[in-house]
């Protein structure tokens, strides 16, 4: 396969041909990715799928890529997701967040909103590929939910669009892209779909319930302030294996 590789003047590295080569049928498609690859194309995108924590999702053009650092995410809400919780993921995308916790929490109560028609249609498709019990819900955050959560949920988790559009031009380019916009951008400084889901979740968490946000670096002191400013107790700001600021826990007054 490398032959072709070389021969071809594709060079990708080779750990990616490897995989490449694992996964085409053959020696003219294993060219064909390595070239999109070349190209920016995203490699879980090729392959079809992308890894995260004990399960193997299916992923491709319209839903966003989850990311090694969000596994710690999923770390914290199951930290303080009581025995037989609720839990909701909103902007599920591909699932990720919600189908590992419900893999590894089977007692408790998992429910999961997307609101892109792109991403909506990988959820499903994973919750039903691995037999884990979530209710998908297609729409905005909260409004896609059934009322009678309102006031009842002890966890809500969320990687939300957290970069700013101002630096789409510094992201790389199988993101910039490939993966959709709507994952992505968070307006202007990054906090719109954040600020949202700080302040709707106060009427969706029982009272001791908490708020587990994945979160960029540079976002740490406007974090803070916005749960400070909406009286949230226990505010915590989680590290990521670069020892970035990557996410935040905070609790609803009891």
């Amino acid at each position: 396969m490398q032959k072709i590789l070389d021969a071809a003047v594709v060079d990708i590295g080779p750990r990616e041909a490897r995989w490449i080569a694992e996964d085409a049928p053959d020696d003219a498609t294993a060219l064909d990715m390595a070239r999109r690859r070349s190209r920016g194309e995203p490699l879980q995108y090729l392959l079809g799928n992308a890894h995260f924590r004990k399960i193997v999702l299916s992923v491709g053009p319209g839903v966003f890529i989850p990311r090694p650092e969000t596994e710690l995410l999923v770390d914290k809400a199951l930290d303080v997701l009581p025995t037989g919780g609720v839990l909701l993921d909103l902007g599920t995308g591909s699932g990720a967040i919600a189908l590992s916790i419900a893999s590894e929490r089977p007692d408790a109560r998992v429910y999961a909103t997307e609101a892109d028609p792109g991403a909506y249609p990988w959820a499903v498709r994973n919750r039903d590929q691995l037999g884990v019990t979530v209710e998908v819900f297609e729409g905005d955050l909260f409004e896609a939910l059934p009322e009678e959560l309102r006031g009842t949920v002890d966890v809500v988790v969320s990687n939300p669009p957290y970069v700013s559009t101002s630096r789409r031009d510094i992201l790389p380019i199988d993101v910039r892209e490939h993966e959709p916009e709507r994952a992505l951008y968070g307006g202007r400084d990054g906090m719109l779909v954040t600020t949202r889901l700080a302040e709707e979740s106060r009427e969706w968490l029982k009272p001791g319930g908490w708020l587990v946000l994945e979160m960029g670096a540079e976002q740490q002191q406007d974090m803070m302030t916005l749960l400070t400013g909406l009286e949230y107790d226990n505010i915590a700001i989680g590290i990521d294996l670069a020892e970035w600021p990557r996410l935040v826990v905070a609790q609803l007054p009891r």
